[in-house]
């Protein structure tokens, strides 16, 4: 019973409160201290809220002397002789006059501080001079709570008599559009920068360092005309008497334009002599071009003179030119059209090698399909290399009683079989079709073509004169990271070397300006290994390519997975 007593609230305690408030009805001693709290806590919060106001009221006041202070001294009429407010405004503590002068230095200091930011959110206004911030130093200063000011440190005497008249120790800003050139050779007094004044030494170079470190390198995406995708794959399929017409049609087209819109066709035309070597059609051109733009014209120079090899010959003997593809790892749907085209540009024996291959997307399998279907319906030659390459890739899609598998992979299998002469194997994968999607297959029928085996030259490499299992055997790593001549058929020769120079967390360029031509099957093993190289992190620049094959680039979807830049000359 002795504990219970004693807890707050128990009988005790409103014994001790009876003896202390006899006055007080006894039931009514249980509501005597909560009314008690209740009004502590309201003298409480009325002492918040005028604490609050009084400090709203110096603020308010605070603040209207400084726009005052602001008003006198922005208008040269009126003297900065208002003794009496200066005086209500710093009598809080400041009794002598020299304090009384330094703090109005330190206001002039707010003020100038405080104007600079205003001038900066409305561009349109001319800057006003400020004093310059410490070159070696960041300073990190906290923000100020309400009712108070934040006032800077005291400075020396000679330093504060320069902010009185700050146009005396600087020059005027320029404004953000100005070269760099043009700030640093304009006419700046020296006595400008001299004594305490000269505290860096003001150079082109130091400007143009500090702006690049603190915005980095902007590079724009390259976007071509439209009207210039149809003679960049002419050229690309070596019609270089094609892409002229129509390149001399489409500026045709553009002759009401602004003359710098049509600029960019006029260099298009520029880089195609330059890379046929055709000098008098460019002298002509620079004659137009300079009565036109009332300037000089590009200067003249041969790409297949920088090779040290003929102007390149026209498209009569393009068709006859042997095919020697390579399939590349992941093999697309932009890589069996860029097979397509190949194809209908060169003549058999057509040399097909599929080592390299690791796996088909789905949307490429139709067009595979139907391809297979037309080398077994034509008396053509062909020479596959690494069959057991694709039969394993073709066998692994194809399990039996599998219908999740797209039948299209069934469908491949069997026009591969057909195409070797596989009959009997042939017939065992058409039933294993027909029992898992209970479905005809397709009938046999005896192909047309003829296979010469797998005795063939190296693909791209034997193309290029070189020797594979020599650069193999040599380990072989080209010095610059460079496409030149004309590249047709498999790139992976080409691409696969320069991975050797490429270093982790570096943009890799590869230098084009020799590049004169690339066709379509080339191009597409630039597109997968410019996507290989994007899925690895790796920032890939084809650098100072001609305009031709930028638009090339550019139509193929190089573009996305790298940098494209054309040539600026």
């Amino acid at each position: 019973m002795a504990k219970e007593d004693t807890v707050p609230g128990g009988l005790l305690s409103k014994v001790v409160r009876f003896v202390r408030n006899p006055s007080v009805d006894w039931s009514e001693l249980d509501a005597l201290g909560d009314n008690r709290e209740s009004q502590y806590t309201r003298q409480k919060l009325k002492e918040m809220i005028e604490r609050k106001r009084r400090n709203d009221f110096v603020r308010k006041r605070e603040f209207d002397q400084l726009r005052k202070l602001r008003r006198k001294e922005a208008s040269p009429d009126v003297a900065y002789d208002d003794a009496r407010a200066q005086t209500s405004f710093l009598s809080t503590g400041l009794g002598e006059r020299s304090e009384r002068a330094e703090t109005l230095r330190k206001i002039n200091a707010i003020e100038q501080q405080m104007s600079q930011q205003w001038w900066k959110a409305h561009g349109n206004a001319p800057p006003t001079p400020t004093r310059p911030a410490p070159l070696a130093e960041e300073v990190s200063e906290p923000a100020a709570t309400p009712g108070e000011t934040t006032l800077p440190p005291p400075v020396s005497g000679a330093e504060a008599a320069s902010w009185h008249d700050p146009l005396q120790a600087f020059a005027p800003t320029a404004p953000a559009g100005l070269r760099v050139d043009s700030l640093v050779n304009s006419e700046v007094p020296s006595a400008l920068f001299t004594g305490e004044n000269a505290a860096y030494p003001f150079t082109a170079s130091a400007l143009e360092a500090g702006v690049g470190a603190a915005d980095g390198p902007r590079e724009e995406k390259f976007v071509h005309e439209p009207d210039l995708e149809e003679a960049a794959i002419l050229f690309a399929n070596a019609d270089y008497a094609g892409a002229g017409r129509c390149l001399a049609n489409v500026l045709k087209q553009h002759e009401q334009d602004d003359p710098e819109q049509q600029h960019e066709i006029w260099m298009t035309l520029f880089d195609l002599y330059r890379a046929t070597g055709e000098q008098a059609s460019f002298d002509a051109l620079a004659i137009e071009y300079a009565a036109r733009y009332g300037r000089s014209a590009p200067l003249w120079f041969s790409i297949p003179a920088q090779l040290g090899v003929e102007p390149v010959a026209e498209s009569e003997g393009a068709a006859q030119r042997e095919l020697h593809w390579n399939a590349p790892a992941t093999l697309g749907q932009q890589s069996v059209a860029a097979l397509q085209a190949s194809l209908a540009r060169s003549s058999p024996p057509w040399t097909l090698n599929w080592a390299r291959l690791a796996s088909i997307e789905a949307a490429a399998l139709p067009a595979l399909v139907e391809l297979f279907g037309q080398w077994a319906g034509q008396k053509a030659e062909l020479r596959l290399q690494g069959l057991a390459v694709l039969q394993k890739v073709l066998q692994a899609h194809t399990v039996a009683d599998d219908r999740e598998v797209d039948p299209q992979w069934w469908l491949l299998r069997m026009a591969l079989l057909r195409l070797l002469r596989e009959a009997d194997e042939f017939e065992e994968v058409a039933l294993d079709y027909c029992v898992t999607y209970e479905v005809s297959p397709p009938s046999w029928a005896d192909p047309q073509c003829q296979l010469l085996g797998d005795e063939a030259p190296g693909g791209a490499f034997a193309e290029a004169g070189l020797d594979e299992q020599a650069l193999a055997d040599a380990g072989a790593v080209p010095t610059k990271a460079e496409l030149t001549g004309e590249i047709e058929g498999d790139a992976q020769a080409q691409l696969e070397p320069l991975e050797r120079l490429m270093r982790p967390g570096q943009p890799f360029v590869v230098a084009c300006e020799r590049l004169i031509r690339i066709d379509f099957a080339a191009v597409g093993s630039v597109l997968n290994w410019a996507a290989n190289q994007q899925a690895q992190g790796r920032e890939l620049h084809f650098r100072n390519l001609h305009r031709l094959v930028a638009v090339f680039f550019n139509v193929i979807g190089i573009s996305e997975h790298a940098w494209v830049e054309p040539r600026k000359n």
